[in-house]
C-alpha cells in the first residue's frame, strides 16, 4: 500500500494524509499498555512488541504520530513515516516520563504514551513558555494547561572561550524572563548561527537548530528543531513580551 498522501486533513493540529486515513488498518490501540504476561506452570512468555524508530513506516507509525499529537507532543506532520521530527516528539515523551532517551518506541515508551500523563506546569495563569532543564523539554502553558511539548537541548555545562581571552560555562540561566528581542532569519554571531531566535536573557534565546540531541549540548541557548521554530513563529504562543520561566 502506498503511503503517499493524495489530500491532507487536519487532526490534532497536524497535517494528516487522507490516503492513510482511508485505510482502516491502523489503530491507536497499537499504543496501549504492554501486553499482559501469560504463564504456565513452567514457563512465562510476553507477547512480542514491534519497536518503531527512525526509518519505520506504515499505519503503526501514523497511529503513533496521531497519539503523540493528541496528547500534546509537537510532531510536525502525521504521514506514516518515522522521520527526525517524530523522533524529536518521542524524545520529549521519554523525557517527560523519565524514560531512556533513545527515540525508540518500545513497550515502555508505548505504555507511557497510552497513559498520556503530562508534566504539571509550574505556572498557574497566563501564557507562558516553561523550560525544564532537568527534563530537557519546553512546554507551552496557558492558565496552567499544557498546550504543546517540545524536545530541547539547553546549555551543556562545558567551558568554552569567549574570544576575549576568557572562558565561560555553557549554562542556561534559570529564572523568569520575557522575550525582549527577536530576529526573523538566521542571526549569525561569534558562536555560530541561531535560526529565528527569540531572545529572553542577554544573548540567550529559544532558537531553531539543525542539531537538537536528547541531552544538553548548547552554549546556553534553548535549541529546538528548525521546523518547530517555524511553527512557533506562525503560532500565537510566543510574541514579543511572552513570559519564559526556566527552572531545574
Amino acid at each position: 500500500m502506498s503511503l503517499q498522501p493524495r489530500r491532507v486533513n487536519k487532526a490534532f493540529g497536524v497535517v494528516v494524509s487522507t490516503a492513510i486515513l482511508a485505510s482502516a488498518t491502523f489503530v491507536p490501540a497499537a499504543f496501549a499498555a504492554p501486553a499482559p504476561t501469560s504463564s504456565t506452570s513452567t514457563t512465562s512468555t510476553t507477547a512480542p512488541f514491534n519497536k518503531l524508530q527512525l526509518g519505520s513506516s506504515g499505519p503503526a507509525v501514523l497511529a503513533l504520530q496521531l497519539k503523540l499529537a493528541s496528547t500534546g507532543y509537537w510532531i510536525g506532520n502525521a504521514n506514516g513515516r518515522f522521520t527526525d521530527l517524530t523522533q524529536q516528539a518521542v524524545f520529549a515523551l521519554q523525557k517527560a516520563n523519565g524514560l531512556n532517551r533513545d527515540g525508540i518506541v518500545n513497550r515502555w515508551t508505548s505504555a507511557a504514551l497510552y497513559r498520556a500523563v503530562l508534566p504539571t506546569p509550574k505556572t498557574t495563569n497566563g501564557l507562558v513558555l516553561e523550560i525544564s532543564l532537568s527534563k530537557q523539554i519546553l512546554m507551552i502553558v496557558k492558565d496552567h494547561k499544557v498546550i504543546k511539548i517540545f524536545n530541547i537541548s539547553s546549555g551543556g555545562g562545558y567551558s568554552y572561550p569567549t574570544g576575549h581571552g576568557y572562558s565561560t560555562l555553557a549554562v542556561t540561566p534559570t529564572g523568569t524572563y520575557h522575550v525582549y528581542y527577536q530576529v526573523d532569519k538566521w542571526d549569525i554571531g561569534p558562536l555560530g548561527g541561531l535560526y529565528r531566535p527569540k531572545y529572553f536573557s542577554g544573548g540567550i534565546a529559544v532558537h531553531g537548530s539543525y542539531s537538537v540531541p536528547p541531552q544538553p549540548a548548547s552554549h546556553g541557548c534553548v535549541r529546538i528543531s528548525l521546523a518547530a521554530m517555524d511553527w512557533l513563529w506562525k503560532s500565537p504562543y510566543i510574541p514579543m513580551g511572552t513570559r519564559i520561566v526556566v527552572y531545574k
